[in-house]
C-alpha cells in the first residue's frame, strides 16, 4: 500500500500554480526536517518513495475575488501559464517572507511574542472575528457575513458553478487514490477543508461514488489546519447542512480526523471541532476524532504584519511536521 500525501490549500488570492506549489513543498520539507521522525520522511517525498500531490484551485478563487473587487487588480499583476493565462500574485513577493519563515528557529511562547515585538501586530483580526461570529449566531446573520466577508468562501459556498469547480480540483486525485488503495494523508488548509469535507461527504454517501465505497479505503489521517469547519455560518451551508440526519457526515471515508489551530489564528477562531462533529464519532463513521491541544505557534509575516493563518506558517511547525511524520512511519 503507497503511502500518498495529499495537500489542498485554503482561501485568499494566490500566486500562479507552479510557484505555490514549490513554495507549499519548500515549508513543507523545512517543517518536516525540524523534526527527528521527519527527516527521513522528507527525503521519501522528494525521492518519490511517498506520493505528494498539491491540489491548487487559486485560479477559480482569484478570478472570482477579482469579479467582486476590480481594485485587486492591482494585486493580481502575474499571469498563470498553467491556466491560461489568468491573473494571479506575483511569487516574488513572498520568497522573502518565506526566508524569513524558514529562519525561526524556536516555536515557543516566548518567541511567539518576541515575533509579535518586530513585526506588526494583527491579532485584533481573532478578537474581531470571535465578535462576528457570536454576534451571527445569535442574529442569523453568518450566511450573509460569509458572504460579504469573504468573497471566495462565499462564492464556493453559495455558488453552484464555482463550488463544482473547486471541487473537482480534489474529486479527480482523491478518488483515483482511494481506488488505489494508498494510504492517505489529507492535509487541508482554511477553505480546503471545506472542499475537503463536501468532497469526502460526496464520496461516501452519493450512489454514483459507489465504485470508491466498495474499496473499503478510507483516508487514514485528515489533518485540517485553521480549519473554519467550527463557524456555524459555514456549517449551515455545507453540502451535508440541508439533508436529513441519516445523511449528515461523510461516513466510513476518514479513519482519523485531527485539527490543528494555531494560536490567533483569525480564520479558526473556534478552534474545535471535536465538539461540533462529536456525533460522527458517536455513530462509527470514524475511529478517531481530535483537537490537537498543544499549543501551535506559527510565524509568518508579511508587509501588513503577521498572519497566523498562513499555511506556510503552519507547515513549519514541528507540531505539525510530527503529525505528518507519525503518519508516514505508521
Amino acid at each position: 500500500m503507497a503511502k500518498h500525501l495529499i495537500l489542498i490549500h485554503g482561501r485568499s488570492t494566490k500566486p500562479a500554480e507552479a510557484d505555490k506549489r514549490k513554495m507549499v513543498k519548500r515549508a513543507l520539507l523545512h517543517g518536516l526536517d525540524r523534526v527527528d521522525l521527519g527527516r527521513e520522511c522528507g527525503k521519501a517525498i522528494q525521492k518519490g518513495d511517498v506520493k505528494y500531490s498539491f491540489i491548487y484551485y487559486g485560479d477559480i478563487s482569484n478570478q472570482r475575488m477579482l469579479d467582486k473587487n476590480p481594485r485587486l487588480a492591482e494585486r493580481l499583476t502575474a499571469r498563470d501559464p498553467d491556466h491560461d493565462n489568468a491573473p494571479c500574485e506575483p511569487a516574488e513577493r513572498y520568497l522573502r517572507w518565506l526566508n524569513e519563515l524558514l529562519d525561526h528557529n524556536k516555536h515557543t511562547s516566548k518567541a511567539y511574542k518576541n515575533f509579535l515585538k518586530q513585526v506588526r501586530d494583527k491579532r485584533w483580526m481573532d478578537n474581531a472575528a470571535v465578535a462576528t461570529s457570536w454576534l451571527a449566531s445569535l442574529t442569523g446573520l453568518s450566511d450573509n457575513l460569509v458572504r460579504a466577508t469573504t468573497a471566495d468562501m462565499g462564492a464556493y459556498l453559495m455558488e453552484r458553478r464555482v463550488g463544482s469547480a473547486i471541487r473537482q480540483r480534489l474529486q479527480a486525485p482523491l478518488a483515483k487514490a482511494l481506488l488505489d488503495g494508498d494510504d492517505i494523508c489529507l492535509v487541508s488548509h482554511s477553505m480546503g477543508c471545506m472542499v475537503s469535507y463536501d468532497v469526502l461527504w460526496k464520496f461516501s454517501q452519493m450512489s454514483e461514488y459507489r465504485h470508491i465505497q466498495d474499496t473499503g479505503n478510507r483516508v487514514n489521517l485528515w489533518l485540517t489546519l485553521g480549519n473554519p469547519l467550527g463557524e456555524p455560518g459555514v456549517r449551515h451551508n455545507l453540502y451535508d447542512s440541508n439533508e436529513r440526519d441519516d445523511g449528515r457526515f461523510p461516513r466510513h471515508i476518514i479513519r482519523r480526523w485531527i485539527n490543528v489551530a494555531a494560536a490567533d489564528d483569525f480564520v479558526s477562531h473556534d478552534n474545535t471541532i471535536e465538539d461540533d462533529f462529536a456525533e460522527m464519532r458517536r455513530l462509527g463513521y470514524l475511529e478517531e476524532l481530535r483537537d490537537h491541544h498543544q499549543r501551535v505557534y506559527t510565524f509568518w509575516a508579511n508587509k501588513k504584519g503577521s498572519n497566523p493563518h498562513k499555511l506556510y506558517g503552519y507547515l513549519d511547525n514541528p507540531e505539525v511536521a510530527q503529525l505528518i511524520a507519525g503518519w508516514m512511519k505508521g
